[in-house]
């Protein structure tokens, strides 16, 4: 099932990196990859549902600076924008208190809201945006990073 949704996660993707897929139809997704492998004993992964139906997977993984990372996160189309993905992302990261460091890109349509939205309901405005430098293959990364410093569920945050 993660194969098949990382399917969908690099096809949406490939419009922003110019990937096209294999010569099998197929698009290398390297982060699921490394995950069903094994190569990260701290990696984990779930899947999202919603209604009792699929809706996606969040991958975390430890960071190279220390503290964790979501290596992949992905919601199916049909589910975008219902509070689905924030609620995966605010479940996941509560479950492992510590810093946190997470990805995205600015050309991706709503992602930087989404994820200034989760950190803040996490850790109210303790928490930083900044860019990376852009490396010369792909459109450049922009992190947001926060301590999350004991799990902060609804009307619980110190």
């Amino acid at each position: 099932m993660l194969t098949n949704l990382g399917q969908l996660f690099r096809h949406d993707l490939s419009e922003f990196y110019q990937h096209v897929p294999n010569h099998d139809g197929t698009f290398n997704d390297r982060a699921v990859d490394l995950f069903l492998a094994g190569a990260d004993p701290e990696s984990r992964g779930w899947l999202i549902t919603a209604a009792s139906r699929t809706a996606g997977f969040v991958l975390t993984s430890g960071d190279p600076g220390g503290g964790r990372t979501i290596s992949a996160f992905f919601v199916v189309r049909g589910l975008r924008r219902t509070g689905v993905g924030r609620i995966a992302a605010l479940q996941a990261i509560r479950m492992v208190p510590g810093r946190w460091r997470i990805g995205f890109q600015r050309y991706n349509p709503g992602v930087e809201q989404f994820w200034s939205t989760v950190a803040t309901e996490l850790v109210g405005d303790l928490w930083e945006i900044h860019d990376a430098p852009a490396p010369a293959t792909r459109p450049p990364d922009t992190f947001i990073t926060f301590d999350l410093v004991r799990a902060p569920w609804p009307g619980n945050r110190s």
